[in-house]
């Protein structure tokens, strides 16, 4: 969306909800998304608390709306924001709007805004309530903005500009001041990974600008400067253990191209993982017996899998199914990708997280497979494997589990 600078937007701002002080940042982070033609902020202007707000109006050229407060405690401006909003809507004029609050009671404008093919940014305080947050295409936290405004005046400040054509370099610089960020964890990190899955080619290449687009979608308060990171390509570099970043040229431009693909390693090469089966003492080995006990538990778990066939071999067992589920099948898309989908009732039977398998058909390849937490995982084959597999859409596989990293594959007659 960052790139569509020719977009008219209506800048729609709720004074009772964000401080004079942060119009500027505001302004500027606007100005990104496209050219904001309407510029009006709603309140009651003989309340004392936004008073403050006049000189800020004069100079950016924002257009007071007066709304006086009918009952104490209670704030009438949001409805002369929503009745506005609509006008502009059905006036035709402006590609998209921006709303400049944290109150939830903008969600189904916005909401309805968005259902008549306009583009809507919200920007408020990070206590904004979720159903607003997920009801607009793009939002963003205040906070953010004033850390880059804070983090801009400080650089000016250390490093003023030559007076007298003289570079005074003798000050000593000092440390930037520790940023309050949000922490990446695992359901990010997850979200990440699966975002490159679903956008990558079959060398498992994305184009960060489809990765950022489809991330949005997916969580409208995603901003790389939320973890600390002026932009997206920073943070994914800053993963280097999880993602693998390529910079390309572009031939019609200057601009760099990158690339990102998710890293998969070897399940030899991670930390065992700790068993949740409950606590036996140290000195006690397990027995035949409850290793048996043990296949004869998963077997029965998944007896609800159709074709599902389980081969004990002691201690060294080997399981054997069939893909697809009963109610799935391998389409078109799969065979264009080169991939097979496991459906959850077959999840228990792959490795736990996003790895490189080994898959024999009648050679050995070296697979990726994708871990997915509420989707398919899915087995990337590769062209060469795909080929001497014969995948092709409605067939069926039978696939034994040779151990925790190898399996072989098999197309059923």
């Amino acid at each position: 969306m960052a790139d569509r600078k020719d977009q008219h937007i209506a800048m729609l701002i709720d004074a009772d909800n964000v401080s004079y002080k942060k119009i500027e940042d505001i302004l500027k982070e606007v100005n990104r998304y496209g050219t904001p033609t309407i510029k009006r902020i709603y309140g009651d202007w003989t309340n004392p608390f936004v008073e403050n707000w006049k000189s800020s109006l004069l100079t950016h050229a924002i257009t007071p709306i007066q709304q006086y407060s009918y009952t104490q405690g209670k704030n009438s401006s949001d409805s002369a924001l929503i009745i506005d909003a609509m006008d502009i809507l059905h006036s035709d004029r402006v590609d998209g709007f921006c709303i400049v609050s944290s109150d939830s009671d903008f969600t189904r404008l916005a909401t309805r805004l968005r259902e008549s093919g306009k583009l809507v940014i919200g920007i408020g305080e990070r206590k904004t309530p979720k159903p607003f947050i997920a009801s607009c295409d793009k939002f963003i936290y205040v906070e953010i903005l004033e850390q880059k405004s804070k983090s801009n005046k400080k650089n000016s400040e250390t490093n003023p500009p030559p007076q007298n054509g003289v570079n005074n370099t003798n000050k000593p610089t000092p440390k930037p001041a520790v940023k309050e960020i949000s922490s990446l964890d695992e359901d990010i990190l997850l979200l990440l990974k699966d975002t490159v899955d679903d956008t990558a080619d079959e060398s498992g290449w994305a184009f960060l600008g489809e990765i950022g687009n489809l991330l949005i979608k997916r969580m409208p308060d995603f901003d790389a400067r939320n973890y600390g990171f002026e932009k997206i390509s920073h943070l994914f570099k800053s993963r280097k253990k999880d993602f693998e970043v390529d910079e390309r040229t572009n031939e019609k431009s200057r601009n760099k191209l990158y690339y990102v693909r998710n890293i998969l390693t070897n399940e030899s090469q991670q930390p065992e993982q700790k068993t949740t089966d409950v606590e036996r003492p140290k000195d006690t080995k397990p027995t035949k017996e409850a290793k048996s006990e043990k296949v004869t538990k998963e077997i029965t778990e998944t007896k609800e899998v159709s074709e599902v066939k389980a081969i004990e071999h002691s201690a060294n067992e080997q399981l054997q199914f069939t893909v697809p589920s009963p109610g799935n099948k391998i389409t078109a898309d799969d065979v264009r990708k080169n991939q097979i989908r496991i459906t959850k009732d077959l999840k228990p039977f792959f490795p736990t997280r996003s790895q490189k398998i080994t898959i024999k058909i009648e050679d050995e390849f070296e697979c990726s497979f994708s871990h997915h937490g509420h989707r398919s995982h899915t087995v990337n084959l590769g062209k060469a494997a795909a080929m001497q597999l014969g995948l092709a859409e409605g067939v069926q596989l039978q696939i034994t589990k040779v151990d925790e990293n190898t399996f072989t594959f098999v197309k059923k007659a």
